[in-house]
């Protein structure tokens, strides 16, 4: 599916905004847009409840200093909504009185005069967030089919997603597939023993950190160190409660997820690292390889960054780079890959997207990052960024790599770069 060059054709998060006539509410509003957010501005507390109640918002944003003048009734009811929908709120007032008062009418978020942009979006996209449904990833490895749809239906009825292998052999073509998030390995399997499996899985370093749990009626202690020795992480003695065995798969994927985010993600944005990002463009290059499809790379880089340090000094230069960062995420597809690549360099894979169609897109974004409001302190400043694209195709022989992809769209963003920047160059075409 093409990637579409219009925020609106993303699923917007609705956000009520009241009183309209708030120059505050209506600059949110306006900042909100470029995120993806449809921020509706409010006349009075009575639409806002209606409104609610017609078609309720993923978040409010209230005026609290206004609060005071409600009568008890809608008073009530704003705290009523509050019980349902997140709801933040500004006021002039910083006091623990007044965020008292907002915290008792329902208020899970309090902000004060002026509004920092970037605080108020960290906060709605935290607050908004949907829940994860996902529980984990699952490998399953029991040559004993009846006992790994036992474990799978009750790790299943838990949330996570479950994959059965019952030949030991085929294991690591399953990992490699659909790489889990933990392994259960049962230890006595034929043609090959979970712990041989288990130095076979810990010979990638790809796969050094993935949690495995071996399965085992094996009572004697000795035996169990052994194996745990061999690359496992826990050992659970057969027959296993489904209680006990969900509440250590659960530990184990919640302890993986949060030390693979350390590992893959970039501090300051949440965003793929540089190594992990290639490692991802790698994959993703031979998936389009496979499917005979094309996709699109892109390199992008935020104009007079050294500026931006040097005038509003460095936390207001992170401030950009997060703001960037967002704005990629709200705007893009989950599908699409997105990395720091260094600095204030971000890096994308688009896959089945033309390079024209990454032109729409990139273009987009890059007008909407120029039309945000970036801040430090009392002021305001506005940035740009530059980009180039270049593309695979099954009939190009000269891009057919994931670094030749790579070197190509830096060499567009070079000759945006060299055209004056705060444009987007497509590689063939600038160069």
């Amino acid at each position: 599916m093409p990637i579409s060059d219009d925020a609106k054709s993303h699923k917007s998060k609705l956000v009520q905004l009241w009183p309209a006539s708030s120059k505050d509410m209506r600059e949110a509003a306006r900042q909100l847009a470029y995120y993806g957010y449809q921020a509706d501005l409010i006349d009075t507390p009575e639409q806002l409840i209606r409104g609610a109640a017609a078609e309720p918002p993923t978040g409010i944003l209230i005026d609290c200093t206004l609060a005071g003048e409600l009568t008890v009734a809608l008073k009530a009811e704003l705290t009523a909504l509050a019980q349902r929908l997140p709801v933040a709120c500004i006021s002039d007032l910083s006091d623990v009185h007044a965020r008292l008062a907002a915290v008792r009418m329902g208020c899970q978020a309090y902000f004060t005069r002026p509004i920092d942009a970037a605080a108020l979006l960290d906060t709605l996209d935290r607050l908004t967030a949907p829940p994860q449904a996902e529980a984990g990833k699952v490998l399953i490895v029991d040559d004993s089919a009846s006992l790994a749809a036992f474990y799978a239906a009750h790790l299943s009825e838990a949330g996570f997603v479950c994959q059965v292998v019952t030949d030991p052999l085929k294991c690591l073509d399953a990992i490699l597939e659909h790489p889990p998030e933990l392994i259960l390995l049962d230890m006595n399997m034929p043609g090959a023993s979970g712990q041989e499996i288990a130095k076979v899985i810990r010979q990638q370093d790809a796969y050094l950190s993935t949690p495995i749990v071996f399965l085992s009626a094996e009572s004697d202690v000795g035996r169990q160190r052994e194996a745990m020795s061999l690359g496992g992480d826990e050992f659970l003695q057969k027959p296993i409660q489904p209680e006990h065995l969900v509440s250590a798969v659960r530990s184990r994927v919640i302890r993986y997820r949060a030390l693979r985010a350390l590992m893959v993600r970039d501090s300051l944005t949440g965003l793929l690292n540089h190594t992990s990002y290639k490692e991802r463009l790698r994959a993703e290059v031979a998936r389009a390889k496979r499917q005979n499809k094309s996709m699109s790379v892109a390199i992008i880089d935020i104009d007079h960054f050294k500026n931006v340090n040097d005038t509003h000094g460095h936390p207001a230069g992170d401030r950009v780079i997060k703001n960037l960062a967002r704005l990629l995420k709200q705007r893009l597809r989950g599908a699409d890959i997105i990395g720091r690549y260094g600095g204030e360099e971000f890096a994308l894979a688009l896959p089945d997207t033309s390079i024209d169609q990454a032109f729409s897109v990139i273009e987009s974004l890059r007008e909407s990052f120029a039309a945000i409001e970036q801040h430090a302190g009392a002021a305001s400043f506005h940035n740009t960024f530059s980009a180039g694209v270049a593309e695979y195709t099954p009939s190009s022989p000269l891009l057919s790599d994931s670094e030749a992809l790579i070197k190509a769209a830096d060499e567009a963003l070079y000759a945006s770069k060299h055209g004056g920047r705060n444009r987007v160059s497509l590689w063939g075409a600038a160069i």
